[in-house]
């Protein structure tokens, strides 16, 4: 056995020990990254069982048609199975890679130095995808100015609205210039009492797209801040599954749901976490 397969057979074994916990998959990728800048054949081979397990399905399907020995049937029936996986999954259901805490607050300093908003119940618009960059830049409708960065989750209003840039949507001037809502005030959970607050999550927070109704959690009587898309595997990945499920929103059968949810698939869960004690909690409807 060389010592490529060696060490994967060892991180497999903590990664299933950890359920697919954060260390472990991070320990995957940098094993992941090591045997991509290695020439070596043996590398390669054991390259394929990394991206196998992390469901890069297409990326292993892709280079054990490279390296495979195709008189052998083993690989030969291999290369069916992911075949099938590569065509109908490509990599959409990988393994995310955990952000560190340094990540995350470079993510946070990118947003600061472009002298974009701070949106509390939103805190990562770029990374959850309601807002996308143009090179050219686009016109904002509300305020006329050329902007980079555009919204492109929900807003309801009369009006079709194409662009609308973070300043606008921060400041309420976008709500109030086409009385229109980032958000539905009666999706909510119950327990903020203040009001003031609900109008800078339906008027002033950029939203999500849900499968249907979006909703919006709450925590310590205030609303949370949503995260981003998760499946079961985003939420093992993260540590916080079984944080999650210590819900009493949900009952047994819907907690079974969210431990065989895939980000994407049928079941979408949503992350949310409270401002004030961290805990972190999920929605999740069906397409």
């Amino acid at each position: 056995m060389n010592e490529y397969l060696k060490k994967y057979i060892e991180l497999k074994k903590r990664f299933s020990a950890a359920d697919g916990g954060p260390d472990s998959v991070r320990a995957l990728y940098g094993f992941k990254k090591e045997l991509e800048q290695s020439g070596d054949r043996q590398a390669k081979e054991v390259l394929v069982d990394v991206y196998d397990l992390l469901d890069f399905k297409k990326d292993a399907y892709d280079l054990l048609s490279r390296i495979g020995n195709r008189s052998d049937r083993k690989v030969l029936k291999r290369l069916g199975t992911l075949k099938e996986y590569a065509e109908s999954w490509g990599n959409h259901y990988a393994v995310p890679m955990p952000k560190t805490p340094k990540e995350k607050q470079q993510e946070k300093e990118r947003w600061a130095r472009m002298g974009l908003p701070v949106f509390r119940y939103h805190p990562d618009p770029l990374d959850t995808g309601a807002f996308k960059e143009s090179e050219e830049g686009v016109v904002c409708d509300c305020c006329g100015k050329i902007t980079r960065l555009f919204y492109t989750a929900p807003f309801f209003s009369v009006e079709d609205i194409d662009y609308l840039c973070p300043e606008c949507i921060a400041d309420g001037k976008a709500a109030q210039k086409y009385d229109g809502s980032f958000h539905d005030d009666y999706s909510v959970d119950d327990g903020v009492d203040d009001p003031e607050r609900l109008d800078e999550l339906i008027h002033r927070t950029p939203g999500y797209c849900g499968w249907q109704q979006e909703y919006w959690r709450a925590h310590c009587g205030d609303y949370c801040a949503f995260l981003g898309y998760v499946g079961a595997r985003e939420l093992r990945a993260l540590g916080v599954l079984d944080e999650v499920l210590d819900d009493p929103m949900w009952d047994e059968e819907q907690k079974e749901m969210i431990r065989e949810s895939v980000n994407g698939g049928h079941l979408q869960c949503y992350l949310f976490q409270c401002l004030h004690c961290g805990k972190h909690m999920v929605w999740m409807d069906f397409d």
